[in-house]
C-alpha cells in the first residue's frame, strides 16, 4: 500500500473511531435521561460488554499460552499500534501488561470539552468492549482505566483462565 493510501486509511480509521466515541455520549445521555444515571451507567456497559464478545473471533487461538500472538493480534490491532500506541510491560507465556498510550476514543471525548470526571467515566464504560472481547476468547483481564491526572489511557493486564 502507498504511503498516501495507508496515511488516508488510518485517518478514516481513526475518524471512525472517534465518531463512535460521540454514539457512546449521545446514547448514555437519551438512556440517561429517559431512564437515570444508574440505567444508563448498566444499559451502557452491558450492550458495550455484548458489543465487544462479537469482537473476540480467533482471538482464543493464542490460548492457553501464546501472549505474544495475543500482543500482536489484540494490542497491537488494528494497524500496528498507532492508534492505540500500546507499552507493553510484560509479555510471557502467562500474561500481557500493556497500557495503550494513546486512545481515539479518550482524545475525541477531550475534543468535544467533556470534563475529566465524564471523560473518566465514558474510559470505565469503553473498557466493557474490551472485557467482552476478550472474556468471549477465553482470557481473563483486569483493566485500569483512564483517570483524571492519569498518563495515556488504559492498562490490561491479561492471563489464561
Amino acid at each position: 500500500m502507498r504511503e498516501h493510501d495507508a496515511n488516508t486509511t488510518w485517518s478514516s480509521l481513526n475518524d471512525a473511531n472517534k465518531a463512535r466515541a460521540g454514539v457512546y455520549v449521545e446514547f448514555f445521555r437519551s438512556i440517561e435521561q429517559r431512564f437515570g444515571r444508574d440505567a444508563a451507567i448498566q444499559v451502557t456497559r452491558e450492550a458495550l460488554y455484548n458489543w465487544g464478545r462479537s469482537l473476540a473471533g480467533g482471538l482464543d487461538r493464542h490460548l492457553p499460552a501464546d501472549f505474544a500472538g495475543l500482543c500482536k493480534s489484540f494490542a497491537f490491532a488494528p494497524d500496528g499500534g498507532a492508534m492505540f500506541s500500546p507499552d507493553v510491560s510484560r509479555c510471557s507465556d502467562r500474561e500481557l501488561d500493556v497500557h495503550f498510550k494513546t486512545c481515539p476514543l479518550k482524545s475525541a471525548w477531550t475534543e468535544a470539552g467533556l470534563a475529566d470526571q465524564d471523560i473518566e467515566l465514558f474510559c470505565s464504560l469503553a473498557a466493557a468492549a474490551d472485557y467482552g472481547t476478550l472474556e468471549a476468547a477465553g482470557f481473563k483481564v483486569d483493566i485500569e482505566t483512564w483517570k483524571p491526572g492519569g498518563d495515556g489511557c488504559c492498562r490490561l493486564h491479561i492471563t489464561a483462565p
